[in-house]
């Protein structure tokens, strides 16, 4: 049988899905999307524990409560103040929030943007950093709120201005590079050799877990022995090589399992295991549920 496509938390899954494109809280089209605020919201587009892939490039405002989130595979807490710049195609897990938790999102497509020569300006933004988490000082917490606001109110004045709404993203975008690599000089903190490697093992896992399962692979990769890259990986994270291997392939499962159309067999496939059954037994022991258990779960 063939494999029909991964069904991903994205705009123009929202937009098909015929969600309201222009009310009181959100803006949602095919190629641009602006959630004013979570909880105001009648229906929630993520469930607690429940991990997504985000097609496209996001940013998000945290306006007041804390959050418990895992970005692709490192946990973070993040509170008001915090804005957080998300690459296209990340893992999301929200694992835990406060009652009072609400944020702001906005999220385009690669092609959204105004700017020649960069085919995912998301992307290129991240280059060196992957995600951008900061917490902002007031003045600035003030020009994103500004920012933020401009844009919503620009999206209530039909027709969608859709040139004006890419560059103050862009606009916004660029502000909050200045900030990511101003706080960088402000803050020269070296990392460790030790966390230096945790770092791009991280990032390495998440590229490659769904191919590659061998510890040998990542060591050749940051040029170790393996015996030495499982040193460091578990005295930075008291978790082996292979427990964060596994923990990507189970999310890469998970998303698959819940947000496609994918038959477990195929998911099987897509996952690079030899056989369903060593699928489920892998699936068992991750999460105490077969595959298809886990698919039936709300």
């Amino acid at each position: 049988m063939e494999q029909k496509e991964p069904i991903e938390l994205a705009l123009k899954l929202l937009d098909n899905l015929k969600i309201v494109r222009h009310n009181e809280h959100r803006y949602i089209s095919s190629d641009f999307g602006f959630v004013n605020s979570f909880v105001k919201m009648e229906t929630t587009l993520f469930s607690l524990g429940q991990p997504y892939r985000i097609k496209e490039g996001s940013i998000a405002f945290v306006k007041q409560g804390s959050a418990r989130v895992l970005i692709n595979l490192i946990e973070h807490i993040i509170q008001p103040g915090y804005i957080s710049v998300i690459a296209p195609n990340s893992i999301i897990q929200i694992i835990e929030v406060s009652p009072d938790f609400d944020m702001q999102m906005m999220a385009a497509d690669h092609d959204f943007l105004p700017i020649s020569g960069k085919d995912d300006f998301f992307s290129y933004l991240l280059h060196h950093q992957k995600n951008i988490l900061l917490l902002l000082l007031p003045q600035e917490q003030q020009q994103v709120k500004n920012y933020f606001t401009l844009i919503w109110g620009v999206l209530q004045e039909p027709p969608f201005r859709k040139e004006a709404i890419q560059h103050l993203l862009a606009s916004l975008l660029y502000y909050l590079e200045y900030i990511a690599q101003n706080s960088i000089e402000q803050n020269p903190a070296q990392l460790t050799r030790q966390e230096e490697i945790f770092q791009r093992f991280i990032s390495l896992v998440n590229t490659h877990s769904k191919k590659e399962r061998n510890v040998n692979f990542y060591a050749d990769k940051l040029c170790l022995t393996p015996r030495y890259l499982n040193t460091v990986i578990r005295q930075a994270s008291q978790q082996t090589v292979m427990d964060w291997i596994n923990q990507s392939i189970i999310l890469e499962a998970k998303v698959l399992l819940k947000h496609s159309n994918l038959l477990v067999y195929q998911v099987s496939d897509e996952l690079n295991f030899p056989n369903p059954s060593f699928f489920s037994k892998f699936s068992k022991r991750m999460t105490g549920m077969t595959p298809h258990e886990y698919q039936q779960t709300k």
